[in-house]
């Protein structure tokens, strides 16, 4: 299996109109709700990968961000 957490792509805050969880080293749920409602720090956060669930998981690593 893959290691998904050797990527990275844009901030998160860089979506709009989305419900969504971020997600921090596989485990700790950081925020959950409207990504427009995020605070900046969230919105700022490099994510490594994403589940299209409802809502949406944006997986973020420490190492990155």
């Amino acid at each position: 299996m893959e290691d998904k957490s050797n990527k990275v792509y844009g901030p998160i805050g860089s979506g709009r109109l989305l419900t969504i969880e971020v997600i921090l080293d596989d485990g700790l749920i950081i925020y959950s709700g409207e990504i427009d409602e995020a605070p900046e720090n969230i919105r700022q956060l490099k994510y490594s990968h994403i589940e299209m669930t409802r809502p949406m998981k944006y997986y973020v690593y420490s190492k990155w961000n």
